[in-house]
Order: structure tokens, then C-alpha cells, then sequence
């Protein structure tokens, strides 16, 4: 079997007090916060030696407040995100399709550029969303096809 998945890039859970999880998550575990949103903190984990990583992208836990709608094209609640390498993106997405799932991409741009460039998102058959991220750092410069 073809190894496909470099490792975990993010996990993200939905919370019911935002502040109070962060605060634990920095308190308690040691965590730093990488970025901040009104709904949305992403904490790191760990470094990643990776292409994702070389480019600024750490190993992160992401908490959503619960109460928020969550903007389903930026991502969405309870979601875990793997690495892949950059030159499997096309056959992964390929490969997940001729197997009869329906595989959406995104492409990071504007203030979301630095998470890495380019990811495939597809349901696990709970519904949980899956991610597949590869560092692209030419994507966000690509013309808007959608």
C-alpha cells in the first residue's frame, strides 16, 4: 500500500466557551496562539518538517466556538487535516473521486494565504470533514476558476 499521508497538519474542535479552551490550551498544555479570529483560535502544536511546515504552517489545534456559524467555505467544525505532498495532489484527487466521493478544493488566499496553498476536502462516512493540504506557494496566485 502506497503511504499517501505525510502526517496530521490540524485538528479542530468545536467548543462552548472560546476563551476558557484557549485559555486551558495555553494555560495547561503550553500552547501558543498562532492566530486569532472572533470564532475561530488556531494553536500550535508542534513544528512540522515538512513543505507545509518549511513554509510557516505548524502542526495546530484549531477551536471553533460552537455558537458561531462557521462559514462552511472556510472550514468546518471537527475536522482533521493531513499533509500530502504537493506533486500527489491531482492523483489524490483522481483517486478519491473514481472512487465515488465527492471531493471539493480550495485554494488559500488573502489573509487565509498562509495556510499552505491548496486542499482537498471530503467526508469521512460519519461526516466528519477530512482535509488533505499540500503546500502550493504559486496556488494563490492562480485566476479564480469558480
Amino acid at each position: 500500500m502506497t503511504k499517501r499521508i505525510m502526517h496530521i497538519a490540524e485538528v479542530g474542535l468545536s467548543v462552548k466557551d472560546l476563551t476558557r479552551s484557549v485559555a486551558f490550551y495555553q494555560e495547561v498544555l503550553g500552547l501558543e496562539v498562532v492566530r486569532a479570529y472572533p470564532t475561530i483560535v488556531f494553536l500550535k502544536v508542534g513544528e512540522l518538517d515538512s513543505p507545509l511546515g518549511r513554509s510557516g504552517h505548524p502542526q495546530l489545534l484549531v477551536i471553533f466556538d460552537r455558537q458561531a456559524q462557521l462559514d462552511i467555505a472556510l472550514s468546518t467544525l471537527d475536522h482533521i487535516a493531513f499533509e500530502i505532498p504537493l506533486e500527489h495532489f491531482q492523483a489524490e484527487r483522481e483517486r478519491l473521486q473514481g472512487q465515488g466521493l465527492e471531493v471539493s478544493e480550495r485554494i488559500w488566499r488573502g489573509e487565509y494565504v498562509w495556510l499552505g496553498g491548496r486542499s482537498l476536502f471530503l467526508d469521512d462516512p460519519d461526516g466528519n470533514n477530512v482535509e488533505l493540504i499540500a503546500r502550493d506557494p504559486n496556488a494563490a496566485n492562480e485566476e479564480k476558476t469558480s
